[in-house]
């Protein structure tokens, strides 16, 4: 487990593609439970209801599970979908990791109308780590999807977008998904 952790920070890091993980099904399997228990924790810190957090587990799942599958297959790579699948939760979960510590610690200065200097520096990680996010998510669609750098970017932003707007549309309360 910790070489296949090894081989997602790479990924994460620009230095493999998807193609360079290992096909393993069990593996997907596992980064998926854990995506979605960071989110559903995430969540329920936050004090969102269960039905909230049930819509934003089905919608994380639909879109990641839905999108991958459905475009690998409409472009005849299905073979490809259990190591790509592998990446975009894996780089989710590692991004989620870097994320999640950094919205906490800028989450209850959201409503002050001046906030501290000293979050200044957190705030800038935070926006770094969701271009390099988007940046990462945009090689993983380029190399497995095997399309043009600028219909990967388009790919991930219709991605990003869909998501936010579904989860706002099915849980109005709800902060977008942590990347």
């Amino acid at each position: 487990m910790v070489a296949l952790l090894r081989q997602v920070l790479q990924v994460c890091l620009l230095r493999r593609g998807p193609q360079d993980l290992p096909w393993s099904p069990p593996a997907v399997m596992v980064f998926t439970a854990v995506l979605l228990a960071l989110q559903v924790a995430f969540a329920a810190f936050n004090g969102m209801p269960p039905s909230a957090l049930a819509a934003r587990a089905l919608v994380s799942l639909a879109i990641v599970y839905g999108a991958t599958l459905g475009l690998l297959q409409l472009r005849g790579m299905a073979n490809r979908a259990s190591q790509t699948l592998l990446a975009v939760v894996g780089t989710e979960v590692m991004f989620a990791l870097v994320t999640m510590p950094l919205l906490l610690m800028v989450q209850p200065h959201l409503e002050n109308d001046n906030p501290p200097a000293s979050l200044l520096p957190v705030m800038l990680a935070a926006v770094f780590a969701f271009f390099w996010k988007l940046r990462v998510s945009a090689a993983i669609w380029r190399q497995s999807l095997e399309i043009p750098v600028s219909a990967a970017y388009l790919l991930t932003l219709a991605l990003l977008l869909s998501e936010a707007l579904l989860l706002f549309a099915l849980v109005p309360t709800a902060v977008p998904a942590a990347p």
